[in-house]
């Protein structure tokens, strides 16, 4: 595999109302983003700084991942020193990276990483944790299986804290704006999948209008939430919710459609899927068609990793330098973290 363009499709999207929701219409200008030589590529999280990270299957399989940051053009990879795998899913606006890596025994850890500087999240007596994403307070989140089920968590000072909302039998904390609101993800004991919002100790759910099952998996500074719903055919599409206003988004010609995060300045990312599903996956980015609504500089955050900054992982093996150049190319040549 080797890292050293992108492929960018252009193309306009208009997000329509929910079925249920006030009228409400919004356009973006949409950029496919693919890495070349991977099979997939996954876009996780954007931040004010324009910096996206993402990760890509080497074959198609969640082991063989392998992450990058994109950052003014620029496509730099890296792996979680030691690691066999890497998936990063969080980037901060202080540029705080986190996500979890497989060590070699094969067991999933979280981990935030910022410069050259790398720590591993471990919940305690877990099976396996993941960190999601670091406000700029330096507040983690994120889940972990306690071996049946799994259960959110905030890491601050050290300290961890459960995040269960009432009557969830398993949870995700997906997201935590500079606020400290946190969004994510809950499964009642119907087995039905849920999102919520929780604000100064109050859970809300998040329902999309006629969704069999929702995941709200990123917040900004504003309050608005991204994320995914199932409908009644077993369809994933993105979702945003503004202010309770619910609305679709579709990539256009996808299978399917996932939105993962939304910076302050309204840009959204996210992974549209041909046919074959996952091995078929492409990372996007979406910016409001009048321009963005804030700051994107592009400029490197506090902790964005320098070239060479971080020892290659094993997943790394056979790879250039970071550093390349990423160069706009014709049209169209969960996942979470594990």
């Amino acid at each position: 595999m080797r890292y050293s363009h992108q492929t960018f499709a252009t193309a306009f999207v208009i997000l329509l109302a929910a079925t249920g929701a006030r009228s409400s219409q919004a356009q973006y200008v949409l950029r496919t983003i693919d890495v070349p030589g991977a099979a997939s590529t996954y876009l996780q999280s954007n931040n004010d700084a324009a910096a996206i990270v993402g990760c890509d299957d080497v074959a198609g399989f969640a082991s063989d991942n392998v992450s990058f940051l994109l950052i003014q053009g620029v496509v730099i990879p890296f792996g979680y020193p030691g690691s066999q795998s890497t998936c990063a899913v969080g980037n901060s606006n202080s540029g705080e990276i986190t996500g979890s890596f497989l060590d070699q025994s094969g067991v999933r850890h979280g981990f935030s990483l910022c410069g050259k500087s790398h720590t591993t999240i471990d919940y305690p007596g877990a099976v396996f944790t993941v960190a999601s994403v670091a406000n700029m307070s330096g507040i983690v989140v994120g889940y972990y299986y306690d071996g049946s089920a799994f259960h959110g968590f905030e890491l601050q000072g050290g300290v961890f804290s459960n995040i269960d909302p009432p009557g969830a039998v398993s949870s995700i904390a997906g997201a935590i704006n500079d606020s400290g609101q946190v969004a994510g993800i809950y499964t009642l004991a119907s087995g039905a999948t849920q999102g919520y919002l929780l604000s100064s100790g109050i859970f809300t759910p998040i329902d999309f209008p006629g969704a069999a099952s929702i995941n709200a998996l990123s917040l900004n500074g504003s309050g608005q939430i991204v994320g995914i719903y199932t409908d009644g055919s077993g369809v994933r599409h993105g979702f945003t919710d503004f202010g309770g206003v619910f609305s679709s988004f579709d990539y256009p010609g996808a299978a399917s459609t996932e939105l993962y995060s939304i910076n302050d300045s309204g840009q959204l990312v996210g992974d549209w899927f041909g046919p074959l599903g996952y091995p078929d996956g492409h990372g996007f980015l979406a910016t409001p068609v009048n321009g963005p609504n804030g700051p994107t500089s592009g400029s490197a955050p506090m902790c964005a990793i320098p070239q060479n900054a971080l020892e290659p992982s094993d997943d790394d093996a056979g790879l250039p330098g970071p550093g390349h150049a990423a160069e706009p190319a014709a049209q169209h040549r969960k996942r979470r973290g594990h």
